[in-house]
């Protein structure tokens, strides 16, 4: 077995607690690295699955302790969270130097990578439904036990090879009445924490704002990850909500939408938060009607 050292990536071949033998590197963020582990105590139960995603917290001169924290977090409120639309997150343990995170291990690729290869070409409405009303279903479990995401974007997205899609990275899921702050050092939002998470490009004017978050957050960011797939584009050209409403930005129709989804969606993106659509529940059961909702026209 090799020796943790030092540096932001643990050694291939270490086994974390002696279990989680790390076996490549399938991803990398500037908090964290996610990699392939094989759980070596499931080897000898002979289980059919024992290979498991291991995220390990990368070392950070100031926020190390943020860092941790934040991972422990993500897993005393998620694993108990089942569904078929959220990645599972086993467990979260310390071996001596590394914090880390044990969850499922997905085969496939990202709504991001997806996106990217695209190259501006919308995904079929049928297949951006799918991802719309799948990932609209995990928020509604996690809003349902009083957990909003915060930071919902195609990176967190994954579609897996078998055609399912999950949620990935509950780092910044929050508990409502907990506001984010402002981080002057740089143009993300970042949590009570200090460790900066949301990304302003899918984060809601109020999220930007450091009000305290709400489902209609998780709405917002929902009705911009449906305008990508549905266009290909980001409904305000990539600018963060404030900046957008700056400028006085406006989206574009999609032209695979009806009329009346497009009322839909747009109230999805409202910048303001009294004329957005306030429960995923709502956006993604009227988005999918292909006449207009009277309750849209009801407020």
């Amino acid at each position: 077995m090799n020796a943790p050292v030092d540096g932001p990536v643990v050694p291939i071949g270490y086994a974390l607690r002696g279990r989680f033998k790390l076996l490549e590197v399938i991803g990398e963020g500037g908090l964290s690295t996610v990699y392939r582990a094989v759980d070596e105590i499931g080897v000898q139960a002979r289980e059919p699955s024992p290979e498991v995603a291991v995220k390990v917290v990368r070392p950070h001169p100031t926020l190390r302790d943020e860092l941790i924290e934040l991972l422990h977090r993500e897993a005393r409120l998620l694993r108990d969270l089942v569904h078929p639309h959220l990645v599972r997150i086993y467990d979260s343990d310390y071996d001596g130097k590394y914090h880390f995170l044990v969850m499922e291990l997905l085969q496939g690729r990202s709504l991001a990578v997806i996106l990217r290869e695209r190259q501006g070409r919308p995904l079929s409405p049928d297949v951006s439904f799918r991802i719309i009303r799948s990932v609209g279903s995990g928020l509604v479990h996690m809003h349902r036990l009083g957990i909003v995401h915060g930071d919902l974007k195609p990176g967190n997205v994954f579609m897996t090879a078998e055609g399912d899609v999950k949620i990935l990275d509950f780092g910044a899921a929050l508990m409502p009445d907990h506001a984010p702050q402002q981080n002057e050092t740089n143009a993300a939002v970042s949590l009570p924490d200090g460790v900066g998470l949301v990304t302003p490009a899918y984060a809601s004017p109020e999220m930007l704002a450091g009000e305290p978050c709400a489902e209609a957050d998780d709405v917002y960011a929902l009705s911009v990850l449906a305008y990508l797939a549905l266009t290909g584009h980001h409904p305000f050209l990539g600018r963060a909500a404030d900046q957008a409403l700056k400028e006085g930005l406006k989206p574009a129709t999609p032209a695979t939408l009806s009329a009346a989804q497009w009322r839909v969606l747009a109230a999805g993106l409202a910048l303001s938060h009294c004329e957005r659509i306030q429960t995923v529940g709502e956006f993604v059961e009227q988005l999918s009607r292909p006449t207009l909702s009277y309750r849209l026209f009801g407020r």
